[in-house]
């Protein structure tokens, strides 16, 4: 018979005094369940730390069954027992509940049914353990009551402090890649994002504070994809009180402050104020670097893209042209930045029905990628996504579409088969596929593009609600209607939860919803 091998104490991994204590109390109750049926939860942010003690736990235990759910689970009880059978373990612990209960969601249909069946639970005789983040234990106890009473005990596991100062290399991955993390995952970086600033005080002190700020605004770009809006516009004033207080209302590190708040108010459809933050930004970057400065074209473009979005396009206009002259000026005329300005002035031509003079702008914008970056870069797929577009309302259509299959192709090799980007290459094909009476090709890309943004975004998400609206629109064009309006009216319900119903988006799904209830012949 072989024997466990033993961990000397020299292998055994150092623990903190909190930690060793919540690991012998897990072990007596492991030990004092043994046989019987008991609910614990232990409580665990970092997945890391998370992983290495269920590893720990299971190689001093044997026979701990290990369930990873699937994300999108609702049955966790059905889908648990189908993977037990009939053996008894000598624990069961159950992982990744977040995958199915969003941090952003009003409904939580997971935990209704796990609620439901609390009692079931019991048919397993020995300890069950829920790993989860913190902010699932809240949902859960709001969520699933019956369930969270059953409990009997509950673990909390933290991660070794990482010193602020080592912190400060870390590179920040940009805002794809933000956006590429599935939702569970913006959870557990928010908590540590919370975490490094709570430990950074209030203000930080000068030599942190940069770094602070980066954390800031990440976070708050993370909860503003949550659609918690008024977190995310508490930090983005936190950051801005900062940066005024320590380098000056007059300074460049506020300037980039105001332009992130603005952006926020401007998503928050709130133009009148992102207007004047925009605007003073502005004033800031041509008084500390020049009026030819390239920080002051990105201020310049920021401001006549929220013009355009207010239908001032008559202001907006030389704005851009004085933009895109500045970074021709700077960097020469086959700059990246340079595309950027290009497609956004053809953006703003074509909103004016320009459309012949917005195409050259979009192909040379096209070209300078091209070959900035080579042909399969995510850049490039941008531009392959705007130049379709154009000809989509030229009704170019059989241009548009190798445009459109070569960019999806392109974020799929660059971010996987499951980025946003992806999400919306697919929507984009799909309406061109529309526009051609191809309703059946059409249909699973924009199911796709749905499943794609519930898993990145959650399920009440306004991103969430877009796709809803255009898998609705699709529905009622191929005469589907008790389909498309539960759909709808989900869309429409939480765009105005979450936008208020004078946003824009809001507006038209209203519209669209309003037409679909009539073709239903349902009253208002």
């Amino acid at each position: 018979m072989s024997r466990k091998r033993q961990v000397t104490a020299e292998e055994e991994p150092r623990d903190s005094e909190r930690q060793a204590a919540d690991l012998a109390a897990f072990r007596r109750m492991l030990q004092i369940s043994s046989g019987t049926f008991s609910l614990s939860f232990a409580v665990c942010d970092d997945r890391k730390l998370r992983d290495s003690l269920v590893e720990r736990f299971s190689a001093e235990v044997p026979g701990i069954a290990i369930i990873r759910l699937p994300a999108g689970v609702d049955g966790i009880y059905t889908t648990t027992a189908a993977q037990i059978g009939s053996h008894t373990p000598a624990a069961i612990f159950v992982l990744d509940i977040e995958a199915s209960i969003p941090f952003g969601s009003a409904s939580q249909p997971a935990l209704r049914a796990l609620n439901a069946s609390r009692e079931l639970w019991e048919s397993f005789r020995c300890p069950v353990v829920f790993w989860l983040a913190d902010y699932a234990i809240t949902l859960l106890h709001r969520h699933a009551p019956d369930f969270w009473r059953y409990r009997s005990h509950q673990f909390e596991f933290l991660p070794e402090a990482v010193p602020l100062t080592d912190l400060k290399t870390e590179a920040f991955s940009g805002f794809p890649m933000v956006d590429a993390l599935p939702f569970e995952e913006k959870a557990f970086r928010i908590t540590e994002l919370e975490r490094r600033l709570r430990e950074s005080g209030d203000p930080p002190p000068a030599d942190l504070l940069p770094h602070a700020l980066v954390w800031v605004f990440e976070l708050a770009y993370l909860h503003q994809h949550a659609s918690r809006y008024p977190e995310a516009e508490s930090w983005q004033r936190k950051a801005l009180e900062w940066a005024e207080s320590t380098y000056g209302k007059d300074q460049p590190q506020t300037s980039v402050a105001l332009c992130n708040l603005a952006r926020l108010l401007k998503a928050m459809n709130r133009l009148a104020e992102a207007e004047a933050l925009m605007r003073r930004g502005l004033k800031i970057e041509e008084t500390c670097k020049g009026k030819d400065h390239p920080h002051v074209a990105i201020q310049l473009n920021n401001l006549a893209q929220l013009l355009q979005a207010t239908n001032r396009m008559a202001e907006a206009e030389p704005m851009m042209r004085r933009a895109l002259g500045i970074d021709e000026a700077s960097y020469g005329p086959d700059h990246p930045d340079v595309a950027r300005g290009l497609n956004n002035l053809a953006s703003l031509l074509k909103a004016t029905n320009r459309l012949a003079e917005a195409e050259p702008l979009m192909q040379r914008a096209l070209e300078i990628d091209e070959a900035s970056y080579g042909p399969d870069h995510p850049r490039v797929a941008i531009d392959l996504n705007n130049l379709a577009q154009l000809f989509q309302d030229m009704n170019r259509l059989a241009e548009a579409e190798p445009l459109l299959r070569r960019a999806l192709g392109i974020d799929e090799a660059s971010y996987g088969p499951d980025h946003p980007d992806v999400a919306t290459d697919l929507s984009n094909l799909a309406s061109l596929l529309q526009d051609t009476n191809r309703l059946a090709e059409a249909e699973p890309l924009l199911r796709r593009a749905l499943g794609i943004d519930e898993v990145s975004h959650g399920p009440d998400h306004p991103k969430v609600a877009i796709r809803l609206n255009n898998l609705a629109q699709l529905l009622q064009a191929t005469n589907r209607m008790a389909e498309a309006e539960p759909l709808m009216r989900r869309a429409f319900g939480f765009l105005v939860r979450s936008l208020g119903l004078e946003h824009p988006n809001s507006q038209t799904v209203r519209r669209n919803y309003i037409g679909l209830l009539q073709a239903l012949e349902v009253p208002e």
